[in-house]
């Protein structure tokens, strides 16, 4: 698992390419979260239970353990986003959302995903030396 400058220095590189490909923000800015999501959600949750504001050393608890399963697991992503996907057509369907917004919407999970599944390769290839590295 890379460490956290490798992870934000991918994600700058990925979003400046969509962005330069696309010249939409939103969609730029999806692909970069997207990269930090997992660690985001795993670190981040974490250090509120223990109640810590220190991410890089947070002890490696049930929680730790559940969630890094949970989100490095590229299964667990698609189907959240089937699901997602399911309730932004429910709301299509019921013309709480414009035919535009739908096809936007779908744009930025689909490069969330992006971002997420780069972020998941990265954790597969590259050995962490480091929390920043």
């Amino acid at each position: 698992m890379p460490g956290a400058f490798v992870h934000i220095a991918v994600g700058l590189l990925s979003a400046a390419i969509v962005h330069l490909k696309h010249f939409k923000p939103e969609f730029s800015l999806a692909i970069f979260i997207g990269n930090l999501l997992p660690d985001v959600l795993k670190f981040g949750l974490t250090a509120i239970k223990q109640g810590t504001l220190r991410i890089f050393s947070v002890k490696q608890d049930g929680l730790f353990n559940t969630l890094a399963s949970t989100t490095s697991s590229s299964a667990n992503w698609f189907t959240l986003g089937f699901f997602l996907l399911l309730l932004i057509t429910f709301f299509y369907h019921y013309h709480v959302i414009k035919k535009k917004k739908l096809w936007e919407y779908e744009e930025l999970y689909i490069f969330l995903l992006i971002g997420i599944v780069t972020h998941l390769i990265m954790d597969a290839l590259i050995i962490e030396k480091g929390p920043w590295f």
